[in-house]
Order: C-alpha cells, then structure tokens, then sequence
C-alpha cells in the first residue's frame, strides 16, 4: 500500500517525522528548526521530504520518502526552493499536527495521541501553527526523554 500525503518529513536519530498542517502553518519552518538543532540532543538529523511525503506500508511500519520530483529540495517561505542533506527514507514514528492555539488539547485524550496509518497506530501530537522555536523545543524533549 502506498500513499503520497502533504507534509514535510525528517528523520532525527531513528525516529521519523512527519509534519502536517494547512499551508503557511509553519511545517517547513518546524522542519528547519529540527534539523538544526537535534545535535543539542547529540542527534543526526536529515530532510526526508518538504510538501509531499510517500508512505508506504512495509514489514518494519510505515516508512516515507520523497517523490522523485522533489527529492533533495525544501522550500523556504521568502527565499526560494534550496538543496537540503537528505536521508532516502524513515521509519514513520511521530506524527504531527499544526493545528491553531484553541484547537490544541491541554491534556489530550489517549485515543487523540495515536492515529492509524495501514492498520499501523503512530504517536501522534498537536503543536500550535507558526510557532517553530518552541515546537522543536517540545519535540526535542520528547526525543530526548524516550
């Protein structure tokens, strides 16, 4: 089973990330932000894909890639569409959601922390839009606690 989705991925250590959200919700930003500072956790971090992510179901979970078209790339809001160091493919271990600040649960319900994707259930998290510093802080911390 296969699926392209919109969003931008990455893979930080072992863990891959896939960031959802409407457009101009900060997905790229997020990303970026990862990217940059998972060595604070003394971790690797590479681009998977920015704006369309291929899942598909494998024996080892869902794993993204990048389309062909776009491997390699990631766009930046202001500048333009620039070369990024990339990894060809994840594990999907972290889903998440930009959603707007009063859409945010402050203790989410346990079904609210996972969706299933193949028949396979992925963390799942929601991060206020437009807020990149603090969101990769968040997920830094996640990371680093696990």
């Amino acid at each position: 089973m296969r699926k392209n989705v919109h969003g931008t991925a990455l893979v930080v250590g072992e863990v891959g990330i896939l960031i959802r959200g409407p457009a101009q919700s900060g997905k790229t930003s997020l990303c970026l932000s990862l990217l940059r500072r998972a060595g604070s956790i003394s971790q690797d971090a590479y681009l998977i894909a920015d704006d369309r992510v291929d899942l598909e179901k494998t024996d080892s979970g869902v794993v993204m890639t990048a389309p062909d078209t776009i491997r390699g790339l990631i766009e930046i809001a202001g500048i333009g569409i620039m070369d990024a160091k990339t990894a060809d493919a994840a594990r999907l271990a972290l889903i998440i959601d930009l959603v707007a600040a009063e859409d945010r649960m402050r203790m989410p319900e346990e079904a609210d922390r996972h969706e299933h994707l193949f028949g396979t259930s992925i963390r799942r998290i929601k991060l206020q839009k437009q807020d990149a510093a603090f969101s990769a802080d968040v997920v830094l911390t996640l990371l680093a606690s696990a």
